[in-house]
């Protein structure tokens, strides 16, 4: 049983207070050069935030700070391979990981809906060098939806943006230099009509300009380029 404990603190009818610790253990699967799995992951993770709401509950504000202290992180080893082929790692202790989510989501007129989030993650060494700098530092994302009641069953158009900070990894570029992918934003689009009472039909268009950027930069897989869904949801 992994320990957990939390706390939460009314201030008045909008806002709140909150703190939470958590004990971590975690089996991993990542190789090490020479074959063996690393040792199970284990740390504590502290939480303390904020919530409020407003207007009847049409806008939700939220605020996390976070700090995570573990043991046998997996860290890539660049250019070096597990005997599977995979990716080799190795296992780094004292490492601590600081950041902030800031959210806020509501409804900003009459069927008009609306989120924006940012967050910031920082993750050191036991002596405060960066770690995993594969994994962007800073994300932000905006989505907004608007329902359009005078089109037949009530059509719902929505759009978004999905930013992350530039990462890198060193060693892993040509030559053995830094392999770097810049700050990179991705559009989505969606629409949503209802067919009937009970189904509905639902469209949505991912990567809507084209932007071509790595998933990682201690991989060479591009993300996805345009593409699109289409799907029904049928609720009894």
């Amino acid at each position: 049983m992994i320990p957990f404990t939390g706390l939460v603190y009314d201030l008045d009818e909008n806002w709140s207070l909150y703190g939470s610790y958590t004990s971590i253990f975690k089996p991993q699967s990542r190789m090490t050069e020479q074959g063996t799995y690393l040792d199970p992951l284990e740390g504590e993770g502290y939480e303390v935030g904020s919530k409020a709401a407003f207007f009847d509950d049409r806008l939700d504000l939220g605020l996390a700070l976070y700090q995570i202290e573990q043991d046998n992180l997996a860290v890539a080893i660049p250019g070096v391979f597990a005997p599977d082929g995979n990716q080799a790692y190795r296992a780094e202790s004292g490492t601590k990981t600081r950041g902030f989510e800031l959210e806020i989501s509501g409804e900003l007129a009459a069927d008009w809906q609306a989120s924006a989030s940012f967050s910031r993650n920082i993750m050191q060494d036991s002596e405060g060098g960066k770690l995993n700098t594969n994994v962007a530092q800073n994300t932000a994302k905006l989505f907004t939806t608007y329902t359009f009641r005078q089109i037949g069953n009530d059509l719902t158009l929505g759009g978004g943006v999905n930013w992350q900070s530039e990462i890198y990894s060193d060693g892993m570029g040509p030559l053995g230099v830094r392999f770097t992918q810049d700050d990179c934003a991705v559009v989505d689009v969606m629409a949503r009509y209802p067919l009937t009472k009970q189904l509905s039909a639902t469209l949505n268009l991912n990567n809507l300009l084209d932007e071509e950027y790595y998933t990682s930069t201690s991989s060479s897989y591009f993300g996805p380029p345009r593409n699109a869904t289409v799907g029904l949801r049928m609720e009894f």
